[in-house]
């Protein structure tokens, strides 16, 4: 595995926490869920959630916000996602071009550029490098608007619709806003997950079926 010195995972921390935290435009805040939820178990949700499942090959694009106890700061972010491989770009807004992640559930290599890359198991990677807890592999599922399959599922909500509208999983607090339809599916279009005084918004433009 590909491994860079001291001096540039220093550098490589300071540009994805650019890319994160140290943007110029903040995202407002997003307006919190308003009707009713139910915690019952709807009837379409069954077979809502096996449409979704099967749908392995997806791309968006949008905002990204982070705020932890110290910043609260945006980016904008595309993901691609082909099975179980993805490539995720996040641009900053201040000129230094872009940071990829790709990988699977297993791997993920951050790569700033051809000089400057590493590779780590994705379930620690955004932690060695934020030094916070985000769990990225079950972020694919939600950001589909259902929970993560291998992960216990605290407590659910949903709307009036039946659509999760709220996830308690991992430690983290998820709330799904704005679904369209997408291909007969009806996507989340704003995600927003807390966790321990830390927050992440996506605001997503553009949703990909494929």
């Amino acid at each position: 595995m590909p491994e860079i010195l001291n001096s540039s995972r220093i550098w490589l921390v300071a540009i994805f926490a650019t890319f994160l935290l140290q943007g110029c435009t903040t995202i407002h805040d997003i307006p919190e869920q308003t009707e009713t939820l139910s915690s019952a178990t709807p009837n379409n949700w069954a077979s809502h959630l096996k449409a979704v499942q099967q749908l392995n090959n997806w791309a968006i694009s949008g905002k990204v916000g982070v705020v932890t106890p110290k910043q609260s700061q945006t980016g904008y972010i595309d993901w691609k996602q082909k099975e179980q491989t993805f490539d995720i770009n996040i641009r900053g807004t201040l000129g230094f071009g872009g940071l990829d992640l790709s990988g699977d559930q297993s791997w993920v290599t951050i790569k700033v550029d051809e000089n400057n890359q590493r590779t780590l198991p994705t379930d620690i990677a955004l932690e060695r490098y934020l030094d916070w807890e985000f769990p990225i592999n079950s972020l694919k599922y939600w950001i589909k608007g259902i929970p993560a399959p291998d992960q216990p599922i605290k407590h659910q909500q949903f709307s009036n619709q039946g659509l999760l509208s709220r996830l308690d999983q991992q430690g983290w607090d998820i709330r799904l806003l704005n679904y369209e339809k997408h291909n007969q599916l009806s996507l989340p279009h704003k995600i927003i997950a807390r966790s321990n005084g830390y927050k992440v918004s996506l605001i997503l433009s553009d949703w990909t079926t494929k």
